[in-house]
């Protein structure tokens, strides 16, 4: 003998398969990338590619959400990682925003009121690299 469902069971079983059937597809297609690695790196190392003089500070490790400021002393190092347009004394703020990347924003008021900003990749060495646009 077969049991018959109630009507208010029926639905609620066809609402429940039919959601399942929406969501199943999306979690496959999910990129399941592995979290990024986060690599030690020093606010000083990370001035020093950047061109930019950094003041002497108590806790030199730039872990995540960490950030400093600086005055940009070479701007080629600055423009090769596609901040251009900067001059010598421009204030180069940098955050860490991840693991894997550093924010950089640079502004100058003389000779013209300026700024760049960028975000960049830090490679498994601990170097700062343009991150592709999409």
């Amino acid at each position: 003998m077969t049991r018959m469902l109630s009507p208010h069971r029926s639905r609620t079983l066809v609402l429940a398969v039919c959601l399942t059937a929406l969501v199943v597809p999306r979690l496959a297609a999910q990129d399941l990338k592995q979290p990024a690695v986060a690599v030690n790196v020093s606010a000083k190392a990370i001035a020093e590619q950047l061109g930019a003089k950094l003041q002497p500070r108590d806790d030199d490790e730039m872990h995540v959400g960490a950030s400093f400021t600086a005055v940009l002393e070479t701007p080629e190092k600055l423009a090769e990682l596609g901040l251009k347009g900067m001059h010598a004394g421009a204030r180069v703020t940098v955050a860490r925003v991840a693991p894997d990347k550093m924010r950089v924003e640079a502004d100058e008021m003389t000779p013209v009121a300026a700024n760049a900003a960028a975000t960049l990749k830090i490679d498994a060495k601990g170097a700062l690299v343009a991150a592709e646009k999409k």
